[in-house]
């Protein structure tokens, strides 16, 4: 019989087990962690952080916090997420992280003790999204900061760069049947200077217009799925959107936010040629290592085909339609392939389209494979 100060042990509830119904109805994915020897260990995971992270309940229980997220193995990163479990970051860290198909997304990490037990408990907020839109943004201001310097600097430089072009001609209707070697010399190199400054002045305008975006390995059938899910609502009502998968494609290398743009602008200038009833089809396929149509066939690539039902283009207008201004109807933008095209050069990818008057057209955008 128990003493009376005592409780029965087999009538104490276990904390965890409490804990463990929270966190499995919770729509927040969450880890609970306790005190080891090496560190902080996984004890439960909850469905939510396994559907984040793509890794089965096993691959993530009885590992730490790192072997879970799977981030950027830098020492940066690791003291970041050591200040959490040290309870030096209420606020929360933001890490990259890897899910179980190899592709990174941000993922904010809250971590707090949970009173009365030896657990910390270890929230996990895919923040992907609002870090790509605050990267997207980033670059537009850098892009617009840099194009205002530089059209600036450039138009100054221009007006400059007119005198001095005005001068020399002036002297080379002049002097120009001169022999003296002092003036042809004088002649010949200042406008060699004048041709070079001109060349300066469009590599200054071209200088804000490379910026490179922040590119990353990207889960191609998942982004695809989100856009589908994000975009089909909007379409008109005549127009079906189709979304098809390819399993076990691999990551490709890119920025999310600027493929998506690229989607965006190629379905709506789909939509814009298909004035009847009629479907686009957007789909991810896998360019095999060894194909010599790419640059390093030895790596294989992934991409994007968009398909739709329109008229079709003729070969010329095909063969234009990624530059500016280009338009195949009478009342259209005209500037959406070429966006694509910018976007996808930014990345190290690339876009072509095959189109026959009367069989639609097919957008490909290519990415490089992660291997």
């Amino acid at each position: 019989m128990a003493s009376p100060g005592n409780h029965d042990p087999v009538a104490q509830t276990k904390p965890e087990a409490g804990l463990a119904a929270l966190l499995t109805a919770s729509a927040v994915p969450a880890l609970l962690l306790e005190p080891a020897d090496d560190g902080h260990r996984v004890v439960l995971a909850n469905p939510s952080l396994v559907a984040l992270t793509g890794r089965e309940p096993a691959a993530v229980t009885g590992g730490d916090l790192w072997a879970a997220l799977r981030p950027d193995g830098d020492r940066e990163t690791r003291a970041v997420l050591q200040a959490a479990l040290a309870g030096e970051r209420p606020e929360g860290v933001e890490v990259l992280a890897h899910a179980a198909g190899g592709a990174a997304w941000w993922a904010q990490v809250l971590v707090a003790p949970v009173p009365e037990t030896p657990y910390l408990l270890a929230q996990v907020i895919d923040v992907t999204r609002r870090r790509d839109a605050e990267g997207a943004l980033l670059l537009s201001r850098q892009r617009e900061a840099l194009g205002l310097l530089t059209n600036s600097v450039a138009h100054e430089f221009n007006n400059f760069l007119q005198i001095l072009i005005g001068y020399i001609d002036g002297l080379k209707r002049r002097l120009g049947d001169r022999e003296e070697p002092f003036i042809q010399r004088a002649i010949l190199r200042s406008t060699d200077a004048a041709e070079r400054a001109t060349i300066l002045t469009r590599q200054l305008l071209a200088f804000s217009r490379r910026i490179a975006p922040d590119v990353r390995p990207v889960d191609l059938n998942r982004l695809i799925e989100g856009f589908g899910a994000r975009v089909g609502p909007t379409l008109p009502t005549r127009i079906t959107l189709e979304i098809r998968t390819s399993p076990g494609l691999a990551c490709g290398l890119g920025n999310p936010t600027q493929v998506d743009l690229a989607l965006t602008h190629i379905v709506a200038n789909a939509c814009e040629a298909m004035a009847e009833p009629g479907r686009i089809v957007v789909a991810t396929f896998a360019v095999p290592p060894g194909d010599r149509g790419l640059q390093r066939p030895g790596d294989g690539a992934v991409g994007i085909t968009v398909t739709d039902e329109g008229p079709g283009m003729s070969p010329e207008m095909a063969a234009r339609a990624l530059a500016p201004f280009i338009t195949s109807r009478e009342a259209g933008r005209g500037t959406g392939l070429a966006i694509v095209h910018g976007l996808m050069k930014r990345q190290n990818g690339t876009v072509s389209i095959d189109s026959k008057p009367g069989e639609g057209a097919v957008v490909r955008l290519v990415f490089p494979a992660v291997v």
